[in-house]
C-alpha cells in the first residue's frame, strides 16, 4: 500500500510536470549561462537546457518554508523529479511587502537533505533561499518515485565503470543545482543580480563546479569541498579502485579542478586545517586555480566537519552582503612571502584587524586530520597593512595566518607550503 501511494504521488508530480505551463513565470525572462565563454566542447551538461526554469509543482504553497518538486535531467531514460524547499522573507512574515530579494541555493553534503532550517534561517536573514534533496528523496526520507541516482557509493564512484557519465551522481547532483538556481531566477521576488550559491561537504565540491559552469552566480562560499579527489585522504581510495581508465574518466568530467580555472562569481572558501575528508595541499592547489575570481579564504583551526558546523560560519553571510547588498568586504590577507626566519603577509581590512595567530606544522608524516599544528602570536603593522610572525620551529612545512577584525569575522592567509 505504502509503495502504490507513493507510486501514486510521483505520477501525479509527473503529469503536473508535463502540464502546467504556468508553473512557469511567464512575465519574467531568466538570463541564460554565457556557454561561448567555457571555450570548452566536451561539458557533459547541457547548459543552455538546464538555463531555463524547471517545471515545478507545489508540494506545500501555503507554509512559511515551502515545499516543492522540479523536473531535472533524465536517468536511465526517463525523467527525474527533485524535492526542495524555499522561502524568503515575505513568507516567513506572512505579508507581501512587493520588495525584491538577493537570494540563495543551499546545497547539503554527503548523507545530507534538503534542508529546511537552513533555508528559513537565510529568509531570515533576508535572502529568498532553495534547499534541494540530491539523493533523490523526499521531505519524509523516502525515494521519490522518479528519483535518479542515490548517494551511495557505486552511485557516486564505481557506476561510472558502466560506461554511462550521465549515470553518474555528480552529473545529476549539478544540473540539479544549476536548475534550483533556474527557479530562483524567474521568481518575481528574486533580483537576478544578486544570486549566491554555498554548498557543504559534497555540497562544497558541487558549489566549486557549479561556479565554474554557471556564470549567472555573484557568489559562491564552498564549505570543506575542494577539487583533486584523487589527493583527497578520503576519496583518492575510491578513484584509485576504478581502473585507470576510468578513474581519468572521471577526474576529467567530474572533479572541480576542471571547472575552478573557469568560475567568475566572487569566491569565499571555508574549511578547517584538519579535516579528514578536504586535505590542506589539494586545497591549497585549488584554491590557486580561478584566475577570473574575486577570492578570499578562511582556514579555521580545529574546525568540526558536518552540516551545522558548515552552515555555522557567519563569514558567509558578510561575505555574500559585501558582493550583492555593498556591504562592508571581509578582510583580505595576502600570500605568505618568506623573510627568514619570519613571515609576513600584506592585509586589507574596512574594519580593522583586532587579532592575528600564525599557525604552523612540520608534521609531513600523519594525515590531515591527525596533523599537529602549534600556533604563536603574529604582529599587526597597521600603517603598512602587514602582518609578521615567526615559527620557532624552522623546519615547519605548512603555515597559514589566522585573523580576526573588530566585527568578529575571520579569515586567513592561503596555506604556505614550504618547499
Amino acid at each position: 500500500m505504502i509503495k502504490s501511494l507513493r507510486m501514486t504521488r510521483a505520477s501525479t508530480f509527473l503529469f503536473l510536470f508535463l502540464s502546467v505551463a504556468c508553473s512557469v513565470n511567464k512575465g519574467k525572462q531568466v538570463v541564460k549561462i554565457d556557454v561561448d565563454r567555457l571555450q570548452q566542447s566536451d561539458i557533459l551538461w547541457d547548459l543552455e537546457t538546464l538555463s531555463k526554469p524547471p517545471n515545478f509543482s507545489w508540494v506545500d504553497s501555503t507554509s512559511a518554508v515551502r515545499s516543492l518538486v522540479y523536473e531535472s535531467v533524465s536517468f536511465e531514460g526517463k525523467p527525474t523529479e527533485v524535492f526542495a524547499y524555499y522561502s524568503n522573507p515575505d513568507l516567513l512574515q506572512g505579508k507581501d511587502t512587493g520588495n525584491s530579494f538577493p537570494a540563495v541555493v543551499l546545497v547539503h553534503g554527503g548523507g545530507g537533505k534538503a534542508f529546511k532550517v537552513w533555508v528559513e534561517k537565510w529568509a531570515a536573514d533576508g535572502y529568498a533561499a532553495i534547499a534541494m534533496d540530491l539523493g533523490g528523496n523526499d521531505a519524509d526520507g523516502k525515494p521519490l518515485l522518479l528519483s535518479g541516482p542515490d548517494q551511495s557509493h557505486e552511485s557516486k564512484f564505481t557506476v561510472i565503470e558502466k560506461g554511462n557519465l550521465k549515470n553518474v551522481w555528480s552529473y545529476h547532483a549539478v544540473a540539479r543545482v544549476i536548475l534550483a538556481h533556474s527557479f530562483l531566477l524567474d521568481r518575481p521576488e528574486v533580483d537576478a543580480q544578486k544570486t549566491c550559491l554555498t554548498g557543504i561537504s559534497w555540497g562544497g565540491y558541487l558549489t566549486c563546479i557549479v561556479a565554474g559552469l554557471d556564470n549567472r552566480f555573484k557568489a559562491a562560499a564552498p564549505v570543506y569541498g575542494c577539487g583533486f579527489y584523487n589527493e583527497s585522504d578520503a576519496f583518492g581510495k575510491p578513484l584509485s579502485e576504478l581502473t585507470p581508465f576510468y578513474e581519468a574518466q572521471w577526474m576529467k568530467y567530474f572533479d572541480p579542478s576542471v571547472y575552478l580555472p573557469l568560475a567568475e562569481p566572487s569566491l569565499l572558501f571555508i574549511n578547517g586545517n584538519k579535516d579528514y575528508f578536504y586535505n590542506i595541499v589539494p586545497y591549497y592547489k585549488t584554491f590557486n586555480l580561478p584566475a577570473k575570481s574575486e577570492k578570499n579564504i578562511s582556514l579555521k583551526p580545529d574546525m568540526k566537519h558536518g552540516h551545522l558546523e558548515g552552515w555555522q560560519p557567519i563569514e558567509i553571510r558578510y561575505f555574500f552582503e559585501s558582493v550583492v547588498n555593498g556591504g562592508v568586504s571581509l578582510p583580505k590577507i595576502e600570500e605568505i612571502k618568506p623573510n627568514h626566519p619570519s613571515l609576513r603577509s600584506k592585509f586589507h581590512s574596512f574594519a580593522g584587524l583586532r587579532s592575528v595567530r600564525l599557525y604552523y606544522s612540520s608534521d609531513t608524516l600523519s594525515t590531515n586530520a591527525e596533523r599537529k599544528w602549534l600556533d604563536v602570536a603574529a604582529k599587526i603593522d597597521q600603517e603598512k597593512m602587514e602582518i609578521e610572525g615567526t615559527p620557532p620551529d624552522g623546519d615547519f612545512k605548512y603555515a597559514f595566518f589566522y585573523t580576526t577584525d573588530n566585527r568578529e569575522l575571520s579569515v586567513s592567509s592561503p596555506i604556505y607550503i614550504k618547499h
